[in-house]
């Protein structure tokens, strides 16, 4: 429920329905179910929220595990990997993304969404960064990832009034190449986003 998630993320939490979506539906695990570690350096401020990224997480083998403490113990994996200093990891200030869905589509809360995230570079400011557990370019999403990936995009969308043409994909704003989110993740977000 989003009375467990940080009211402040949601300046708009009281609506009572999202685009036909009710929002009692909308389930958000908070960022306390998987870590209790706090940001390790201040962060930049978010700012107006104006555009929405989808990631994969992109691991070499494919991700099947939808366990709730598995998937616990793989955000904080990345959370640690993301904030770890190089070269074990990236010296990020937090997990990159703010928001993850798992396989069986549960929406779990990362990086407040008072912060910049740190998932597409040059490309933060403005920009909500949603992961989705796998490697699609090994494996297809599952419908419960695809229902749970649509829910927060169309629930972001309306707190935030974003058209579709402001649903990205990592590889379309990257500086460098990147398959990132996949081509069967790809696939489902120019379904639903309608190009």
């Amino acid at each position: 429920m989003t009375s467990a998630v940080d009211q402040s993320v949601f300046p708009d939490a009281t609506r009572p329905r999202v685009l036909g979506l009710a929002m009692e539906t909308l389930a958000i695990l908070p960022r306390a179910a998987f870590t209790r570690a706090a940001p390790t350096v201040a962060m930049m401020p978010m700012g107006s929220i104006e555009r929405l990224t989808i990631h994969h997480s992109g691991f070499p083998q494919a991700w099947t595990l939808d366990d709730h403490a598995l998937t616990a113990e793989h955000l904080e994996f990345i959370r640690r990997f993301h904030t770890d200093a190089p070269p074990a990891g990236r010296g990020w200030a937090d997990i990159g993304y703010h928001f993850a869905v798992d396989r069986v589509g549960r929406v779990w809360q990362g990086r407040s969404l008072l912060h910049q995230g740190a998932h597409v570079r040059n490309h933060n400011q403005h920009n909500v960064g949603i992961v989705v557990l796998g490697n699609f370019d090994l494996q297809s999403p599952t419908p419960a990832q695809v229902h749970g990936l649509t829910d927060l995009v169309t629930y972001l969308r309306c707190i935030y009034t974003m058209g579709q043409m402001e649903i990205w994909t990592h590889r379309e704003l990257a500086d460098e190449p990147t398959s990132c989110p996949g081509e069967m993740l790809m696939a489902e977000v120019r379904a639903f986003r309608g190009f």
